[in-house]
């Protein structure tokens, strides 16, 4: 995504989630070093100061040694669980407190519904996603419009799978999934649950069921992503709870100086403080503007 700085300057950002590049296993990195620089020419003279990557953390190949053009960053560890397992391997290494929660869910009646994302059940999605975010005190950034969710099943026809859970015929929970049958991979994406049935644990019982369609459909590993800003926190643990042990990926992001001159006019313009000037914040110059607008597109997934 580009986004201008002045009338001649802009800047690059991948958008939020897990993209590339993705390179070929063929491609040596002394060969990748020279497609880089000749990515960093392009961008120059088209007037670029910055790129920012989040790299996949299952596709992007693990090199001898990182690229010599740009800088690769480790944040922290996202999980999976392993569809390739029998039902009752990754039964008994789901957490206990977990296999409670979707027994509890199962014996009080709530039941779940595994469908293809169109306009209609959007709607229903949508809503509860937006009560959860809203709940949790999230920034704007976290929000979607319906046009969101509508080019998303229009786009991406075949790829994404919606599981909804139910109660008494009531939406209560759901949680949206893509699926790459190429890759073996399904990705966890958005999930929201009505604050009033939380206690019900539907959400946990989506995510058993999540896992159970991966399976049956000879997907290799259900990616569930890692804790905020890639940390080891409660969300992690959770994340870790439908899986020990999980399948553990590293998650990072690549960062090119496109234009080293500018960057640092840019940087010295904003007047930021040591300790923002040590952090891993890229691009520096938009550090300040990100914090005054809760604006976390560009930290870690």
């Amino acid at each position: 995504m580009i986004r201008e700085i002045d009338a001649k300057y802009w800047d690059a950002t991948s958008t939020y989630g897990y993209g590339g590049p993705l390179v070929d296993d063929t491609v040596t990195t002394d060969e990748l070093d020279i497609m880089l620089k000749g990515l960093q020419d392009f961008l120059y003279e088209e007037g670029c100061v910055s790129l920012f990557m989040r790299l996949h953390p299952i596709i992007n190949k693990e090199r001898e040694r990182p690229p010599a053009i740009g800088k690769i960053i480790k944040h922290g560890l996202t999980v999976a669980s392993d569809l390739t397992k029998s039902e009752e391997e990754y039964w008994q290494e789901t957490q206990n407190q977990h296999r409670r929660g979707i027994k509890k869910a199962m014996k009080m009646d709530v039941t779940t519904k595994v469908e293809a994302l169109d306009e209609e059940n959007a709607k229903i999605f949508s809503k509860i996603y937006e009560e959860t975010m809203a709940n949790v005190g999230a920034t704007d950034y976290y929000f979607f419009d319906d046009n969101y969710y509508y080019n998303l099943s229009k786009n991406l026809q075949g790829r994404l799978l919606l599981i909804t859970a139910y109660q008494e015929d009531k939406p209560i929970a759901s949680s949206l999934y893509t699926a790459c049958e190429e890759s073996g991979i399904m990705q966890y994406h958005l999930g929201g649950t009505l604050d009033d049935y939380r206690k019900l644990q539907p959400a946990k019982l989506i995510t058993h069921v999540a896992r159970d369609w991966g399976r049956e459909n000879n997907y290799k590993l259900l990616h569930l992503g890692g804790g905020l800003g890639a940390s080891l926190d409660s969300l992690y643990k959770y994340k870790k709870g439908f899986s020990s042990p999980s399948e553990e990926f590293d998650f990072k992001t690549y960062r090119l100086i496109v234009n080293p001159e500018k960057y640092a006019e840019l940087v010295a313009k904003v007047g930021l403080s040591e300790e923002d000037l040590n952090s891993d914040f890229f691009p520096l110059y938009r550090k300040k503007a990100a914090l005054a607008s809760e604006d976390e597109a560009n930290r870690p997934a």
